[in-house]
């Protein structure tokens, strides 16, 4: 494999530069001295990002713009019919994909800091970069997710010895990261287009933990039994958090009317000043623990931890507020997986409101197929579950399910489910039926964010 540490301060081409990674790949590599092209099929909430850091990129596709390009890096997503990369192949021009250009990024960083999970790992990485920045450790900062605090970008370049990574299991892609730190917050049955079953996915994850710094740490939720046993077997120094215990846990939990909790964080015993967060559930203070446990670690101050705290909004799409429209508050969600779906449920039940609507899309049809009981059962929570058209993602529809049939199964559930293919349909359906003080949860990981602007139109 090429390192594109040896073709420092050449040009660099970016297939897919608009991309949650790839925008923030290239600020760090032109920070690193490497002069930075892109180009991408479309433009993207991180393209302002890109124009801010002002690497120069086009949109569309051609032989022309990777023409004299010393390095290429891509995206997972292009394929290698692609005229770009299939033009720095025939040329002879070394390439890497995403992730493969990220480890070696990361390799170079003596406190690396790799968070890992199926559920929460945008929330701990963004929310334990915050503490670092707070408290002068000036850190890298890779998430892929938009974070208010890094003017809506998910990537902050630092300059000490500290990077903070969200790595994901998808398609193995973390296999590339070798850290010194691993926070692992969960193992779920997820991405089952890729993954066989629970199992592979473990095997995934125990793989990731097998490549880790042989004297690093992992600060692992117990909550999570499959956690655990990655703990117990990983030979590697161990620290643990959760709401079950451990050596980071909390005590004296109190919600407010949305949700969001104060406690105690203990830590081995000793209890710390209370802290609060703007986050709503259970689960999110069990993500604030992952966090604070690694800050601590680290040596960052109690006072910028807490500040930290705080201070920290949601990043994007983690139980957003959008608005309101005839008393009735709009929010969106971005769990995908029963598991998330579960706990966003758990969540809202928090709030205080007249009555619950679920609006659900759900992202593949291969997930809807094989978790459609525990989606089903996820939802119970709600009062009225409306269900749209399955997002395909990376697939086709093979016929084998459809919303209607979840819409269905929730009904003869007890529940209430229906069955709405189209979202401007789901906003005037819900504007003839909702009352002042009602709540409405959009959950998914698919496009429902852009279309909750028809839930909040009049009709």
């Amino acid at each position: 494999m090429p390192n594109i540490f040896d073709h420092q301060g050449k040009r660099v081409h970016i297939i897919g530069i608009c991309g949650a990674s790839l925008c923030g790949v290239a600020d760090i590599l032109k920070e690193n001295g490497f002069t930075v092209t892109g180009s991408d099929m479309k433009t993207t909430i991180f393209t302002p990002y890109v124009d801010r850091i002002g690497v120069p990129y086009t949109i569309g596709h051609s032989e022309e713009n990777v023409a004299g390009a010393d390095f290429v890096v891509h995206s997972a997503a292009v394929p290698e019919t692609n005229v770009e990369l299939a033009y720095a192949r025939a040329h002879g021009i070394p390439v890497l994909e995403r992730s493969e250009c990220v480890g070696q990024i990361f390799d170079r960083y003596q406190n690396s800091i790799s968070v890992a999970g199926c559920h929460g790992k945008t929330t701990i990485s963004s929310l334990l970069g915050l503490m670092l920045l707070r408290g002068g450790m000036d850190p890298t900062i890779h998430v892929g997710g938009v974070l208010h605090y890094l003017e809506d970008s998910g990537t902050r370049v630092g300059n000490s010895d500290i990077m903070v990574l969200e790595s994901c299991e998808y398609m193995n892609s973390f296999y590339h990261f070798k850290p010194h730190i691993a926070v692992l917050n969960n193992v779920d049955d997820d991405h089952l287009d890729f993954f066989k079953d629970m199992s592979d996915v473990y095997h995934s994850f125990a793989t990731f933990v097998d490549g880790m710094d042989p004297d690093g740490v992992i600060f692992g939720c117990i909550d999570d039994p499959q956690v655990v046993k990655l703990m117990e077997q990983s030979g590697r120094k161990t620290v643990s958090f959760g709401l079950s215990g451990g050596d980071y846990t909390a005590k004296d939990i109190e919600y407010d009317e949305v949700g969001c909790a104060a406690f105690t964080p203990v830590r081995r015993g000793e209890a710390l000043p209370r802290v609060k967060i703007h986050l709503p559930g259970d689960y999110n203070v069990a993500n604030a623990l992952g966090a604070l446990a690694v800050a601590d670690y680290l040596g960052c101050s109690y006072d910028a931890i807490t500040q930290s705290l705080e201070e920290y909004e949601a990043a994007e799409r983690r139980f957003e507020f959008h608005g309101e429209l005839d008393g009735v508050k709009v929010y969106h969600d971005f769990a995908h997986h029963p598991s998330a779906v579960k706990a966003c449920m758990r969540a809202a039940k928090m709030f205080h409101y007249n009555k619950l609507w679920a609006v659900f899309q759900c992202n593949s049809y291969s997930r809807a197929y094989k978790l459609f009981d525990r989606f089903v059962e996820a939802f119970d929570p709600a009062d009225t579950v409306i269900i749209s058209e399955i997002f395909p993602g990376r697939e086709t529809d093979t016929g084998l399910v459809n919303g209607q049939q979840m819409a269905d199964a929730i009904t003869a559930r007890g529940g209430e489910g229906i069955y709405i293919p189209d979202f401007t349909d789901i906003g005037k359906y819900l504007q003839a039926h909702w009352h002042p003080g009602d709540m409405v949860l959009m959950v998914g990981s698919g496009d429902i964010n852009a279309h909750v602007w028809k839930i909040l139109k009049k009709y």
